[in-house]
């Protein structure tokens, strides 16, 4: 019991730090961790997850991209939480896409551990989302 309390409390003193790095504050009861799934857009949205689209500007320009996605290209962890840090603060999912789920899959690996919320990396990406009859719209 007593190592239990100690991780947990080495555990939340690592994510009060980072939240203090990263403007991320703590949800309690959230789901920390990654999952690769396939999701459709409306389920995406239906979470209330911050949705970003972390292909390259000339990927979004040649199948458009998801409506009210945050469109940031990943290139390392630091950067990109400094960039969506303060939209997860209200605990919500972040929710991966990229063309077909790879480069999600690194992204959300990089980023388990560094925020307290779920991570969902879409599986199949946005070649999936498109199969399935999404209609993207221009980025903007």
């Amino acid at each position: 019991m007593a190592d239990r309390t100690r991780r947990f409390m080495m555990i939340g003193g690592a994510a009060a730090a980072l939240a203090a790095v990263t403007g991320v504050s703590l949800i309690a009861g959230g789901k920390p961790g990654f999952e690769q799934r396939f999701m459709t857009v409306d389920e995406m949205k239906s979470t209330g997850g911050l949705i970003v689209d972390i292909r390259t500007p000339p990927e979004w320009a040649e199948t458009g991209v998801i409506d009210e996605a945050v469109l940031l290209t990943f290139t390392d962890p630091d950067r990109f939480l400094a960039q969506v840090g303060p939209a997860l603060a209200d605990g919500r999912d972040l929710i991966l896409v990229c063309r077909s789920g790879n480069r999600t899959r690194a992204a959300a690996q990089a980023l388990e551990g560094r925020i307290p919320n779920r991570i969902v990396s879409v599986d199949g990406g946005m070649k999936r989302v498109i199969a399935g009859g999404y209609r993207t719209v221009a980025p903007g």
